[in-house]
């Protein structure tokens, strides 16, 4: 389904979008979307997409046909919408939540991302009990649709809901690096975390100046609670190394490169989240 607004630019777009799967993973995402939403953004929108058992093809977010056959069937029932709303009532906060039936999930939630009009998706990576990835494909399927599109993308690849006392974002001039510093802000404002940036490669006044520009936004918003620095080497090593809080955040570019792990982070404790920074528009 095309979107009714497929290139309204990044910088107009507001709210997230949180899939959800199982209701395990519920409190993780909840928290860091609701910890990521700016004041003037609209409810969290919690979005369960149920597999049909049986047909093909993508329904639930489609026009036309697809949806009539859909509300024939009625809004199917999801504990993860259940856990959701029990987990927002428990801290007395409003999120939109809604179940649909889907038959191919990466493509029904970049429908609804680029129809409700969302500056983020906020999902979880993680591996069933079985030992199979029960959302690492669509996650996959999610970064590269959304890749070309005004949408930022936030997968937390394993994590809690417990309260952060620091947060690190590794950071750069690309998109994605400025769209992980640019969460890492969000999260510390909310929580009065501590943040401790660390400029990828290079020295910070050697960048340019849109980036110099978000480093004293940052510094503006957080005061005494932001830090920067400069990691020192380009290698997964060195940036667990100078990183040792448990809330990580890094642009999907430089986790590519120093072949940072999707479906598990070494540390029990450690969570990573990994950006991917939307196109303008």
């Amino acid at each position: 389904m095309e979107s009714e607004e497929p290139d309204r630019a990044l910088a107009s777009r507001r709210g997230i979008l949180v899939p959800v799967a199982n209701p395990e993973g519920v409190a993780p995402l909840l928290s860091i979307a609701l910890c990521a939403a700016d004041a003037a953004d609209p409810a969290p929108r919690v979005l369960a997409l149920v597999p049909r058992s049986f047909g093909y093809g993508s329904i639930g977010l489609d026009a036309g046909a697809s949806v009539q056959e859909v509300r024939s069937e009625g809004a199917p029932s999801s504990a993860a919408i259940a856990a959701a709303q029990a987990y927002a009532q428990a801290r007395g906060v409003c999120v939109e939540a809604s179940a649909v039936w889907s038959g191919d999930p990466a493509h029904d939630i970049i429908s609804a991302a680029l129809n409700a009009g969302v500056e983020w998706i906020v999902m979880g990576y993680h591996r069933g009990l079985a030992g199979g990835d029960t959302m690492g494909g669509v996650v996959r399927q999610v970064l590269a649709r959304a890749e070309n599109l005004p949408i930022r993308v936030a997968v937390f690849v394993q994590g809690t809901d417990r309260p952060f006392e620091r947060v690190f974002a590794a950071f750069d001039s690309g998109a994605d690096g400025q769209a992980a510093l640019s969460l890492a802000v969000r999260i510390s404002r909310v929580t009065h975390a501590k943040l401790r940036a660390l400029l990828v490669s290079g020295r910070v006044e050697d960048t340019g100046d849109d980036l110099l520009d978000m480093v004293h936004d940052a510094r503006h918003k957080l005061g005494a609670h932001f830090h920067s620095d400069v990691l020192t080497k380009r290698s997964l090593g060195q940036l667990f190394k100078q990183t040792p809080g448990r809330l990580l955040i890094v642009g999907r570019k430089f986790a590519d490169e120093v072949e940072m792990p999707l479906d598990e982070v070494p540390g029990a404790d450690r969570c990573v989240i990994v950006v991917q920074g939307g196109a303008p528009s």
